[in-house]
């Protein structure tokens, strides 16, 4: 009896700490963009899947000790460049990018841009429209899937515009409009 007792006591314990420490843990965010034509900078830890019709991807590798791998592939590449152990150019068009876990900071400059990012960090939207009156495309964050729902997404602003992803959708007043 005593066993059983005891035994039902730590499972308890072993319960509560676990609980707390799933607490403890920031939430996981998601960017939805589609249509979008600037420049968009992630600073994330997890995954971000997307295509790029025109323009290039930097990719910078923070957790090179980790099993994951950026791959970035395209219809048409025309420049592909190591500019550190860390950082990778890719230029062309038809770019296509998966980064499935992992630390990355990837700066993406273009048009065409469709992108699913799942994770804990910092987004940078700047649209580049065209022509006045022009869009940049829309996006969402912790909302909806953009390719799916494009009339419950924002637009993405022509002014630098940082977010935060963890899960709140909240913006990051101080660092608006930093590159």
């Amino acid at each position: 009896m005593r066993k059983a007792v005891l035994f039902a006591c730590l499972a308890a314990v072993s319960a509560a700490l676990v609980g707390t420490a799933r607490g403890a843990e920031p939430e996981t965010g998601t960017l939805s963009v589609e249509g979008g034509r600037g420049v968009f900078t992630l600073e994330v830890r997890g995954s971000t899947l997307g295509t790029l019709a025109n323009g290039s991807v930097v990719v910078v590798d923070r957790s090179l000790n980790d099993p994951y791998v950026a791959i970035v592939t395209g219809r048409r590449v025309v420049v592909q460049r190591r500019l550190g152990p860390a950082k990778v150019l890719y230029r062309g068009q038809g770019l296509r990018f998966r980064m499935l876990g992992g630390s990355y900071r990837v700066v993406i400059r273009g048009a065409g841009l469709a992108m699913s990012v799942v994770g804990r960090g910092f987004v940078l939207l700047d649209g580049e429209p065209r022509a006045v009156g022009d869009d940049a495309g829309v996006y969402s964050v912790d909302g909806a899937d953009c390719s799916a729902e494009p009339q419950s997404c924002v637009p993405v602003p022509d002014d630098p515009l940082r977010l935060k992803l963890d899960g709140t959708a909240q913006t990051d007043p101080g660092r608006q409009g930093i590159r």
